[in-house]
């Protein structure tokens, strides 16, 4: 009897402990300790391999860490070993998703259906999320195996945190937030429905709070509070006061989710683009070397690492970077982006064709976003002095409303090549116009004048180049050159109008700054004598 006792004991314990690992990995995944949840998994598989809901729950952690292919082992590995179980159905179903063979998807969900669905609530759940995360979606479907799943678990709270996803998905952010809220009144201890609250606000660009409402920062703060160990909360953090400009606090919790989340691979990919959205391109780039010490497979990081590589001025590693992406990943995989980087990176390497190429690859490809690359396309043809080009795709960007300074500049100065002085005059005005200060606008405003004027009777470029005088004159080391053309025209102008007082004040400072300049000596010994 009393052997028997101990054996009940043994059993009861050694389910405790089964429970346990799982919940325990389960949390691990949660917090994106993904390789420590990876290690727990791999143990209670060991001990339990014909228990399906191990291998799914293996394969979800696989999946959320971007390992598909692992997943997808772990799932069919759950099939075998447990064939009767539906979840590892529904895992298959995500991989097909991801793989775009939707038909595919679709007989792996009918099979998780038909082996459980009805009296298992958390296929329902896993069936509803693979609709609302991964494409094709189908949010009504979804919300339709979430009301079955709460008639199973009415007070399971991530049921009501699907349920706010599949309204968010639909872009209807009050309901999102009720269901939200209802699944932390379910769960308080949980920091998960915070982050989403915050997630939102985020979305809406409402960071610190407005209008009365309450900001994504507040939400944030609330989920560590409640769960102070939370990783993503810290990550959520960080990418908010990026998105805020407060680059130092975005840092410093971005150092804090790297520590939670045991510096796991996926947590240092994040990080290296997040260093790259911040303009931290050295950084991102020195991320990215750490991690190749230990792991080159990560495709994502060749896309990365060649986009830093132009931002720092390094076409050459740039374009070796882009080309093993572009010869690693899957095409259904390249974004515009993808394209844009590749042309630029071409043309910084001299193969301006190619990359006029695959700039307007990826023009066509996202016409709305890509309106910068106006601009790049517009240099690579000044580049090429094909300035007609040029003047196309500046003023394309122009016609946008997106127009910065430099356009303006620039498209004058294509003006001005192609002898259109006019227009060039116009475009530097612009150029004055949005930038005051920039001493160049009146530089280049003037030598526009000065070929609309050959002879210089009429002066229209003289108050130009008195404007740039009085604004160059300051940093005149910096400005030797154009000083002594704008010197030139001025002592020029006043010869003509037999000025001699005035013309000797300006080519003095031309001999001033070039004491060898003959047109100066010259002027200065033919006004000898002259009042």
């Amino acid at each position: 009897m009393k052997s028997r006792i101990i054996l009940i004991a043994l059993i009861c314990s050694c389910s405790l402990l089964k429970a346990q690992s799982l919940a325990e990995a389960k949390i691990l995944t949660s917090n994106e300790q993904f390789e420590s949840a990876s290690s727990m998994f791999k143990v209670i598989i060991e001990k339990f391999p014909s228990k399906g809901d191990y291998w799914f729950y293996y394969g979800e952690s696989l999946l959320q860490n971007d390992n598909q292919d692992s997943a997808k082992y772990a799932y069919n590995e759950g099939i075998k070993n447990d064939p009767s179980n539906p979840l590892n159905y529904v895992g298959l179903g995500k991989v097909s998703k991801l793989e775009k063979d939707f038909g595919k998807a679709q007989e792996n969900f009918v099979k998780a259906i038909n082996l459980g669905a009805g009296k298992n609530p958390e296929v329902l759940i896993r069936l509803a999320e693979a609709q609302i995360k991964i494409e094709k979606k189908d949010l009504t479907q979804a919300f339709s195996y979430l009301k079955d799943a709460e008639k199973l678990q009415p007070t399971n709270p991530e049921i009501q945190i699907l349920n706010g996803d599949a309204f968010l998905e639909n872009n209807d952010g009050s309901n999102a937030i009720k269901f939200y809220e209802k699944a932390q009144t379910l769960d308080p201890k949980s920091p998960l429905a915070m982050v989403r609250i915050g997630q939102l606000w985020t979305r809406a660009r409402n960071y610190v709070g407005k209008d009365g409402a309450k900001g994504a920062l507040e939400y944030y703060n609330n989920a560590i509070s409640i769960a102070p160990d939370y990783a993503p909360a810290y990550r959520e953090l960080g990418e908010l006061f990026a998105k805020a400009q407060r680059y130092e606090d975005a840092k410093s919790n971005y150092a804090k989710y790297l520590e939670l989340s045991k510096n796991n691979l996926s947590a240092k990919i994040r990080y290296a683009s997040f260093l790259f959205l911040t303009k931290n391109y050295k950084e991102s780039l020195e991320q990215i070397n750490s991690i190749w010490q230990k792991d080159t497979s990560k495709v994502v990081l060749y896309r990365l690492a060649a986009y830093s590589s132009f931002e720092t001025k390094d076409p050459v590693n740039g374009l070796k970077y882009m080309i093993s992406f572009f010869n690693k990943q899957v095409e259904s995989k390249f974004i515009p982006s993808d394209f844009a980087y590749f042309g630029k990176l071409l043309a910084a390497n001299g193969q301006d064709s190619l990359g006029i190429i695959n700039i307007n690859k990826a023009i066509e490809k996202d016409t709305a976003s890509a309106v910068d690359l106006y601009s790049d396309l517009a240099a690579i043809y000044a580049k090429q002095k094909k300035y007609a080009d040029a003047i196309i795709n500046y003023q394309k960007k122009i016609s946008s409303g997106k127009a910065i300074t430099n356009d303006y500049y620039r498209l004058g100065q294509a003006f001005y090549y192609i002898k259109e002085f006019g227009k060039a005059d116009t475009a530097f005005a612009k150029v004055i116009e949005t930038q005051p200060k920039l001493v160049t606008g009146y530089f280049w405003r003037a030598r526009a004048n000065t070929n609309l004027d050959p002879d210089s009777k009429l002066g229209l470029a003289k108050p130009f180049y008195e404007e740039y005088v009085l604004r160059a004159e300051p940093d005149s080391s910096k400005y030797v050159k154009d000083l002594i053309e704008a010197y030139k025209y001025l002592g020029y102008y006043y010869y003509q109008l037999k000025d001699y007082t005035n013309s000797r004040i300006w080519w003095e400072k031309v001999k001033a700054l070039d004491p060898n300049d003959k047109q100066a000596n010259d002027a200065l010994s033919d006004m000898k004598g002259k009042n």
